[in-house]
């Protein structure tokens, strides 16, 4: 099973790849032409695959020549709505469409480990399915993959890799417990009673309470929360009044808060409520507070951290990261790993020489020589996992 030589046969391919899908990047729950060019690759392959209603994921099988586990590699495929400013000359050809967080790395290192899987199947003891996600971005996609789980009786270990632009060319980050944060979004309405400028004791300001609400929910963390667990509380947007000597009925703050720990979102969110109720009973005013979305921790199975580390020496120019954090990004692949057990590696793709920019720039762009890296450990950790005895 010589791997090292099918990926000195397929680096190359992956990397057109990558740059093609690069070149046609689609939004979230519009992938469809990156989805139909996943399943000409497959085809070609000769790989049988299923796409995942209600929307267009794909998920492929490699059945190895025994029986035995399964184990399923999962990449996300959807693009941001970013102009593009990278000058490459494979830059994105949808006006304002943008694969800016290297998920066209993803889908690329995932055919890349179908092509060689694939090609030692019948030494296989067990079973690999490459899930290819829609839609991660905007936080779907992943319940189409926990009912097609669910569909074939469950696996046994799911894996996947977040390409990253600020960590070096060759290090991955493998780190038990979490390694994305969780993380939620808020809308906050404070609503008050307005009038004249001149008069502010014959209103109810939601100004000067949404102002209050701003700095003492920056202190949560410090202050109200585990200081063992890293987290954030912002407000990034304010909206009140329109002109400035007439005091408004209403002010909006619009933020997010992130949390490590598991239960931390419903900490944090108590303690939010608790300083709105007091803020708004000092100023006469009254608040709303809505939840917008939110993604779980993802956390890492640390038995098979474990034994990942073990595989990362036998990929040439794969190194472990001098880095140990956590990183303070979210991603839907939590909810995934809320059911089975898996990890979710880092992989560096810094561009050494250049200026960096990190995920979700217009001029993010990532060191092609780091694919063919996590393409490889994929491939070499699901062949470890099924034919360990």
């Amino acid at each position: 099973m010589d791997v090292k030589k099918l990926y000195d046969d397929y680096e190359a391919y992956i990397i057109e790849m990558r740059r093609w899908f690069h070149r046609h990047p689609e939004l979230s729950l519009k992938e469809q032409n990156t989805s139909r060019k996943i399943q000409e690759e497959l085809q070609g392959m000769g790989i049988p695959f299923e796409v995942l209603a209600p929307n267009c994921g794909v998920a492929a099988t490699i059945k190895g020549g025994k029986e035995g586990k399964t184990i399923a590699l999962r990449a996300d495929i959807d693009a941001l709505p970013v102009k593009e400013e990278t000058g490459l000359e494979f830059t994105s050809e949808n006006e304002g469409v943008m694969h800016a967080c290297g998920h066209d790395a993803h889908i690329a290192m995932m055919l890349g480990a179908a092509k060689v899987l694939n090609e030692v199947k019948e030494e296989l003891a067990g079973t690999v399915i490459c899930v290819f996600q829609v839609a991660e971005e905007t936080g779907f996609g992943y319940k189409e993959v926990l009912d097609y789980f669910d569909s074939i009786g469950g696996v046994d270990s799911v894996i996947g890799l977040h390409i990253w632009s600020t960590l070096p060319e060759g290090e991955i980050l493998l780190i038990p417990n979490s390694v994305f944060a969780g993380g939620v979004g808020y809308d906050l309405t404070v609503k008050g009673e307005g009038g004249h400028g001149g008069r502010p004791d014959l209103v109810k300001d939601p100004i000067k309470a949404a102002c209050e609400m701003v700095l003492k929910f920056a202190s949560i963390p410090s202050n109200f929360y585990d200081v063992l667990d890293h987290s954030v509380v912002n407000v990034g947007r304010i909206e009140a009044g329109t002109i400035g000597n007439v005091f408004p009925s209403e002010a909006k703050l619009y933020g997010g808060f992130r949390w490590y720990k598991p239960g931390g979102d419903k900490v944090i969110l108590e303690k939010m409520h608790q300083i709105a109720r007091g803020v708004c009973a000092m100023y006469g005013v009254d608040y709303e507070l809505v939840i917008n979305g939110g993604v779980p921790p993802v956390s890492n199975n640390a038995e098979l951290i474990s034994r990942a580390k073990g595989l990362v020496e036998d990929v040439d120019g794969l190194e472990l990261a001098k880095q140990t954090d956590p990183i303070c990004a979210g991603d839907n692949f939590g909810y995934i790993l809320e059911k089975y057990k898996g990890f979710y590696g880092v992989l560096g793709a810094e561009k050494a020489g250049d200026t960096v920019y990190p995920q979700h720039h217009c001029k993010f762009d990532l060191d092609e020589k780091a694919f063919r890296k996590g393409s490889e450990f994929m491939a070499r950790f699901a062949i470890d996992f099924l034919n360990a005895e």
